[in-house]
């Protein structure tokens, strides 16, 4: 036999699947475990018991389905928004805000219970987006702790076109010779045959000094006819006008019209259409400019809609003559916008900051005309299941009617998807996924591109190589591969994308490679295969302070977390469990910064008397100075203040068996019932700070002992073995087991730590740190596991183990 000492001195490969515990040779088996229960794992390597969850109130109806959802406007206001069956509430630092009734605070939501767990959200500031594929667009705004609206969104321009609009001509007529013209119309067939020409008609016009007046000869439509020609007949006669149109204008410009001898024919040709019925002759002056005004708003330069047209005739190729504009002011409007028609389609002209506008002809530019407007999400079947913020625009997508459209607002007009004609660089933006399949957007985030998850595959949007950004003329689409991604969205630590997959219960991380020039990630789950098997991830979160982990909720209620950092290739995967016998539910989970920290608030299921009962608990800090700070108990309260053997307020543990910490005491075998002022518990001796709620078991197991090849022996695997005693380098640490097997805190096969030493009688043990032995009960087996458990509510930190292990021959 030989006595040899192990060492594990970190556990950053997390909880390892089954599957792998024979897999010695792979480099994180060294630093893996067969259980981690309620604990989690530095990203240093050590591992520690989570701290307790306190308890913040029972949702509104507890019948009912919930969801959280984060609200952070800055580092120091954040808050919790409860989404129940068509309300919201809202929690600040723990806290539920209420109204000035001493109600608690609601804003009343469209939305159902049954779908809460499906709302996507974005946030800028006070504003919050949120989609659903069944509701519009609503958007929540946030005035005080207790002022809150959620509106839809209505998708036009934020300032109103501006009304009133009119204009008035400034011209001047000039005299000359005038004299009357008859005129006549023929119809023409597609074959060339002509009709008898019309009536004549006769019209007095002054041709000396042309000053913008001119012939409007009109008439009614030919049926067959193709064109018509007018006929000058009263001298110079001839063809004066020939038009597909029902209406000529002579002439176009100073001088008398002249026909070339033509003589308007008297007789039909065969095939030939009528002879058009109803022509006219008058004299009127310049041609029609119609004009439409939109207006700017002085925040946020974004311009409305263009105002109702107006038409006015003048004709300013004449020197001196213009069109004089006016128009209502239009509230929020630092300046106005001028557009005028040019061969039917509108163009700038010019732009005013006052209510009024002069046009000297002024030729339009039909490169910059109005927008028109624009809602694509009207109706059901058109609302986005996801948005995102990219490139100062707002991004929705994934409607059931268009599942693989993407829209994107106008740059820094969120709510505007208007479009110009011709297009400008700051229009809205359509695009869909042209894919071999048709695989709905799920989800899209904003990082080195336009990124989307979608139901089969990934892709990242961008300009392209030659523009910055993405543009109606500057669309580049780029697969970057085919896993695709489920529901449920994804969350993103520095920049690098954690998405779960559509099928296999996976979880891969998603970040771009130089060297490929693409995305690239690897399945975070392949080393606990065993969490997710047959699983979906319902909820999930990032904590990035101060642990790095990921808080993620299965679809059967169990929570698992993972502690990512990629730059140091950790990843590892614990579990969790909370309530007598594990009969807690995990729904929901969200984050927010409180102080330095980032908070994990929960939606917990739990059975009290025999009733479901869903409450918002919150992760407390591990982050304390002394032992009597230590909060490890779940659906937890705490009391603080002069010494008292009653604790009350514990209602929402009417009946249950809980445990208490009494000034860095452990108090167990308490049941919460009736108690002097309502309902809690009595304490055998007086505290001033009690920690008290349901209590919370953690464990740690080793994987099978592997010392690699021993001279003389070769693999101790499968090798009788005993770990006679257990070294442990741990950091503030009390009231920990130790043993070959696991079992509860009367078990022959765990040893506890016992650490008073200088500490008087009645005052409470302090906290450890540094090298501690323990003396297991000697077994011999075949794996060499050490279990390490904490069954009390008191923190636990194991930094290295060394078991004294016996092999045998």
């Amino acid at each position: 036999m030989s006595d040899l000492r192990a060492y594990q001195p970190s556990f950053t490969a997390g909880e390892l699947s089954p599957a792998l515990w024979a897999r010695v040779d792979l480099a994180k088996y060294g630093s893996g475990l067969k259980t981690a229960l309620n604990l989690f794992i530095h990203p240093h390597g050590g591992a520690s018991n989570r701290a307790g969850l306190q308890f913040i109130r029972e949702v509104k109806v507890s019948s009912n389905n919930a969801a959280l959802i984060p609200f952070q406007f800055n580092t120091e206001q954040s808050y919790v928004l409860e989404f129940g069956d068509r309300y919201f509430r809202v929690f600040r630092n723990g806290g539920l805000i209420l109204s000035g009734g001493g109600f608690p605070y609601e804003t009343v939501t469209p939305y159902a219970h049954d779908k809460v767990a499906d709302l996507v959200f974005i946030q800028e500031a006070d504003v919050m987006y949120v989609c659903h594929p069944d509701y519009p667009v609503q958007k929540i705004s946030r005035l005080a702790d207790d002022n809150w609206t959620l509106t839809p969104v209505m998708f036009a321009p934020s300032v109103p076109a501006p009304t009133g609009l009119s204009a008035t001509a400034r011209y001047k007529f000039r005299s000359g010779d005038s004299r009357a013209f008859q005129l006549k119309v023929t119809a023409i067939s597609a074959g060339g045959a002509e009709s008898a020409a019309s009536g004549a008609v006769a019209v007095s016009w002054q041709f000396e000094n042309f000053d913008g007046r001119f012939i409007l000869v009109s008439w009614n439509a030919v049926p067959g006819a193709v064109t018509y020609r007018v006929y000058r007949t009263d001298a110079d006669v001839g063809i004066v006008a020939e038009t597909n149109s029902t209406s000529a204008d002579m002439p176009s410009g100073p001088g008398a019209f002249r026909g070339s001898g033509e003589v308007a024919p008297g007789t039909s040709s065969p095939g030939a259409p009528a002879t058009p019925s109803g022509v006219s002759a008058v004299v009127v002056f310049g041609k029609v400019a119609t004009y439409a005004v939109s207006a700017v708003a002085s925040e946020t330069s974004e311009e409305s809609l263009p105002s109702a047209p107006f038409s006015i005739r003048n004709d300013m190729s004449i020197a001196g003559n213009k069109n004089s504009l006016v128009w209502n002011p239009v509230a929020g409007a630092s300046a106005y916008i001028v557009y005028r028609k040019d061969n039917g389609v509108y163009g700038y002209v010019g732009r005013s900051e006052t209510t009024s506008f002069v046009d000297e002809n002024i030729t339009p530019d039909i490169a910059d005309g109005p927008q028109s407007a624009r809602n694509p999400f009207n109706g059901p079947g058109n609302y986005p299941r996801c948005a995102t913020f990219i490139e100062q625009r707002i991004a929705l997508a994934g409607t059931k009617n268009d599942p693989q459209a993407v829209w994107m607002s106008q740059s820094a007009n969120y709510e505007n998807f208007g479009e110009s004609s011709p297009s400008k660089a700051s229009d809205a933006v359509t695009f869909r996924i042209k894919a071999r399949q048709v695989n709905e957007i799920r989800s899209m985030l904003a990082i080195k591109g336009l990124m989307l998850l979608t139901s089969g595959s990934e892709w990242v949007v961008s300009g392209g190589q030659n523009s910055d950004a993405i543009a109606p003329s500057a669309i580049k689409i780029d697969n970057q591969g085919y896993r695709g991604a489920a529901k449920v969205q994804p969350i993103v630590v520095g920049n690098t994308v954690l998405f779960a997959q559509e099928r296999g219960g996976v979880v891969r991380d998603f970040s771009y490679e130089f060297s490929n020039d693409s995305y690239v990630g690897r399945d975070l789950t392949i080393m606990a295969r065993h969490l997710f098997e047959g699983r979906i991830i319902k909820s999930w979160c990032y904590a990035q302070s101060p642990y790095s982990i990921a808080w993620v909720i299965l679809d059967d209620g169990s929570v698992v977390s993972l502690t990512y950092m990629k730059e140091h290739e950790v990843w590892a995967w614990t579990r969790h469990e909370s309530g007598p016998n594990n009969d807690a539910q995990f729904e929901s989970v969200c984050v927010v910064a409180e102080g330095n920290e980032d908070v994990p608030y929960f939606l917990v299921k739990r059975t009290i008397g025999g009733v479901s009962k869903r409450y918002i608990e919150r992760l407390h800090t591990r982050d304390f100075a002394e032992v009597d700070d230590a909060f490890f108990v779940d659906s937890g309260l705490t009391y603080s203040g002069p010494p008292v053997t009653v604790i009350d307020g514990l209602d929402h543990l009417l009946g249950q068996s809980v445990v208490a910490l009494a000034d860095g005491n452990v108090v167990r075998n308490l049941t919460v019932g009736p108690v002097a002022g309502g309902i809690g518990i009595t304490l055998k001796n007086a505290a001033s700070k009690v920690h008290v709620g349901l209590s919370m078991v953690s464990a740690l197991q080793t994987l099978d002992l592997d010392l690699g090849t021993i001279q003389g022996l070769g693999t101790v695997q499968g090798r009788m073995k005993s770990v006679s005693e257990v070294t442990m380098r741990v950091e503030k640490t009390r009231g920990i087991f130790v043993g070959p097997y696991d079992g509860e805190r009367d078990s022959v096969h765990l040893s506890e730590y016992r650490q008073r030493s200088t500490e008087n009688w009645n005052e409470a043990i302090a906290l450890y740190t540094g090298d501690i032995q323990i003396t297991t009960p000697w077994d011999w087996n075949t794996n060499g596991n050490v279990w390490i458990k904490q069954f009390d509510p008191l923190p636990m930190t194991i930094l290295a183990i060394m078991p004294d292990v016996t092999i045998g021959r």
